[in-house]
């Protein structure tokens, strides 16, 4: 049986906009016309491929595994063509999808990539910084190619390489030294500060806690003496104004890259992970 690619790209679309108005758009359709498109993909393969819901689509498990194919296909037929028309520059080619936490992404994963990305026009790359909640499920629905956490996960099918080590650390402003101060987090569900402190043996600890969003927040509000916060310490190094208060034990996490395990890998995707291997613990130092 052979796949109408039409509808292929359609459902690719819709899968990872995970709504059918925002790939429509893309597509430069109708939202008839996709959903159409999408129906006939599912009646030709006879089995369901979207749960539609009122926050938008999620992805059955055949879904999934469609999903899988068509990144595959789509990602060898990027690189074949970039061969045949002498535009592959080595490789480089074809579409990079990252995501990361807000701690690494800018200051480690973007630097590390540079001589990637420099190399070449014919590379088109996003970089995602999110929550690391929200990480594992980007690159389930195809979100992302590659996503960073901060800790291995249980995740199936997926590859699991560490690509440095990251060092974290108690921040306050040398001129607010009230240890009742504030902690400043991303946000409620932000456990870093909590986790920081059972790491020393401080399992119990009551604290006020202040929300600012990402980790840039977060500095800049030590630096404005808003508060104290746990931070990479990768990321204060230079901060003149910002002093960091010692612990008893060295608390770190691994950085690890995570990739689909049934994912061609493009000579692209092989040279990011090659690169982000060798590079990215250059940027984690203090």
């Amino acid at each position: 049986m052979k796949i109408n690619k039409d509808r292929l790209s359609a459902f690719y679309q819709v899968a990872i906009s995970k709504n059918f108005h925002t790939a429509a758009d893309a597509l430069c359709i109708t939202q008839p016309a996709l959903s159409q498109r999408v129906l006939k993909l599912e009646q030709e393969i006879e089995t369901t491929l979207f749960i539609r819901g009122n926050d938008g689509v999620t992805l059955t498990q055949s879904g999934l595994l469609l999903l899988e194919y068509v990144r595959n296909l789509s990602s060898m037929e990027l690189e074949v063509l970039a061969k045949i028309s002498g535009r592959s520059n080595g490789g480089r080619c074809g579409t990079l999808r990252v995501a990361a936490y807000s701690s690494i992404l800018r200051s480690v994963i973007m630097p590390a990539l540079k001589p990637i990305l420099d190399s070449s026009e014919d590379i088109h790359v996003e970089f995602f910084s999110r929550e690391m909640r929200d990480l594992p499920s980007m690159l389930k629905t195809g979100e992302a190619d590659f996503i960073v956490l901060d800790h291995f996960n249980d995740l199936i099918n997926f590859n699991k390489v560490k690509i440095g080590e990251e060092e974290i650390v108690h921040a306050r402003h040398k001129e607010h030294t009230d240890e009742n101060q504030v902690f400043l987090d991303h946000d409620i569900q932000d456990m870093t500060t909590f986790s920081f402190f059972k790491s020393q043996g401080l399992g119990d600890v009551s604290l006020k806690r202040c929300y600012y969003d990402d980790i840039y927040g977060v500095i800049d509000g030590v630096k404005l003496g808003f508060g104290q916060a746990i931070v990479s310490r990768h990321l204060i190094s230079d901060l003149n104004d910002i002093e960091i208060i010692p612990y008893p034990h060295i608390v770190s996490n691994p950085l690890v890259l995570y990739y689909h395990s049934n994912q061609y890998l493009t000579s692209l995707y092989q040279e990011v992970i090659d690169t982000l291997k060798n590079r990215a613990a250059l940027f984690l130092q203090p």
